[in-house]
């Protein structure tokens, strides 16, 4: 044998048994059943090129029959390796094994009558064409699913090995020399074909460990996705427990101003009979000062007290009308005319802090507004005492609370402004922030209701507040606005 032949044995042996086992180990830690399918596959066709490169020192049977037995087995395992990426209904084993018994059988009969070298070359050539051409088209599937270069290589391993063994097939027929079918010959036919299954084997074992790689990195991609949308969706569960929670603690607290309320109603009933007592006792004083000198001086007094008498009655009348009729009853309301009813009031109690609280109004006579007149002063007394709390606790050089009324175009429509301004502390970032949550208070014990009942009820006639701080030049202090559907069209 000459050495030229020796040493291209050596080097074909040497390929086709050191690719194989060095993907193997590139793949270590990205191994599964595919993985060692296709070990499996390309391990017995590189077995199956060294019987056939050893063909000068073994038997025909072995380095034809045997070899190319194994090399249709192998390439039968890498189709099934190939369907098993696409995500398709694995093959049963006796279908790989009867096509692999039947063509062992026919090589057996070939090898008997002695055309194994000759018709054997030229079928067993054209079985792989067609392995070759049904594992390209699989490639190209895959390629479609999960785009690779690695899978590039792999189908053009395919594309050089088909076209190896086509150009054999053609250029025996065209020409009729055996010595293209046989690959120790050293034509250029014989060589292209041992050049192609060398280069083969290198594209399709780096090709197959880089497309692992790629996928390995696409699916742990996917696994921190959804790693990271678990979390995002636990956060929302946590965030909606929370809100539940505080909705449970929101509701813990109604159901104790529900049972206020009821108690309310008993003291508004308890309060109603002393203050027309009051009204009756001061006409009837009215009456026994007319005969005396000192009633000129008294009379202006006993008038006030009576004005204030009345106007708690009316209010007392209000409330019980309010827990008779539900917070959601709507009203034309005189706007002007309700503060001024609770505004003495407020002033009595600001004048005992020595806060300075002034009303004033740009609207014009019996302006209406879609309210509750009740829940509208209840809603002004809670934001004017808030207020009055933070005056008292900061206690600036000359406290103040302003209260006007206007009216306002916005977003195209016309409403009546009630504005409430300090010149105090403002309101807590914090509590700026978290206005559209469910609980919120500005005081320590306060019990979180009053932001939310204004927000609440203003929404529910029909308009909005606005909430902020004052900054320099323009003062300091809190700034609240309730914006207010009229109930007829501004002019």
């Amino acid at each position: 044998m000459h050495p030229a032949i020796g040493l291209l044995i050596q080097v074909v042996i040497a390929i086709h048994i050191a690719l194989p086992l060095g993907t193997w180990l590139l793949l270590s830690g990205r191994r599964n059943d595919t993985t060692r399918l296709w070990f499996v596959s390309i391990s017995v066709y590189s077995l199956s090129v060294c019987s056939i490169a050893l063909r000068p020192l073994v038997s025909e049977y072995l380095s034809y029959v045997v070899a190319w037995t194994g090399a249709c087995a192998s390439w039968l395992l890498m189709i099934e390796t190939f369907r098993r990426e696409l995500n398709l209904k694995p093959w049963r084993w006796p279908f790989m094994a009867v096509p692999t018994t039947v063509w062992s059988g026919f090589l057996v009969w070939l090898y008997e009558t002695g055309d194994v070298t000759t018709t054997g070359v030229l079928v067993y050539s054209a079985v792989f064409l067609g392995l070759n051409v049904v594992l390209s088209r699989l490639v190209w599937q895959l390629r479609r699913t999960f785009p690779s270069r690695s899978l590039v290589m792999i189908q053009g391993a395919f594309a050089i090995h088909a076209a190896a063994y086509l150009n054999r097939l053609a250029q025996y027929a065209s020409t009729g020399q055996l010595e293209y079918l046989n690959v120790f010959s050293f034509s250029w036919v014989s060589n292209l074909v041992t050049l192609s299954t060398i280069l083969a084997m290198a594209l399709i074992c780096f090709g197959y460990w880089g497309f692992s790689l790629e996928k390995s990195n696409a699916e742990k991609k996917y696994a921190q996705q959804g790693q990271r949308e678990a979390m995002a969706e636990s956060e929302a569960m946590r965030t909606l427990v929370k809100e539940r929670d505080q909705l449970l603690m929101l509701n813990a607290r109604v159901s104790a101003l529900s049972s206020l309320s009821s108690f309310s109603a008993m003291l508004v009933h308890d309060i109603s009979q002393p203050l027309q007592a009051l009204e009756l006792g001061l006409y009837d004083l009215q009456g026994r000062l007319l005969p005396l000198q000192e009633a000129p001086q008294l009379k202006p007094r006993i008038d006030e007290l009576m004005v204030l008498s009345g106007k708690a009655s009316e209010m007392v009348s209000s409330l019980r009308r309010l827990m008779i009729r539900g917070q959601d009853q709507m009203d034309d309301v005189d706007l002007h005319k309700a503060i001024q009813a609770v505004f003495p009031i407020l002033q009595g109690e600001a004048t005992q802090r020595n806060i300075d609280i002034r009303l004033s109004s740009h609207l014009p006579p019996t302006r209406s507004v879609q309210a509750n007149e009740v829940m509208l002063q209840r809603i002004v007394f809670n934001l004017v005492a808030n207020a009055m709390d933070a005056l008292s606790e900061l206690k600036p050089l000359r406290p103040g609370i302003a209260i006007e009324l206007q009216q306002q175009a916005k977003d195209g429509k016309n409403w009546v402004v009630l504005q409430i301004q300090d010149n105090g502390p403002g309101l807590p970032d914090e509590l700026l922030r978290q206005l559209t949550g469910p609980v919120a208070s500005s005081k320590a014990q306060g019990s979180g209701l009053g932001l939310l009942l204004t927000q609440s009820m203003i929404r529910l006639w029909g308009g909005h507040t606005a909430m902020r701080n004052l900054s320099p030049p323009t003062g300091t202090g809190a700034w609240i606005e309730l914006w207010l559907r009229p109930s007829e069209p501004v002019t």
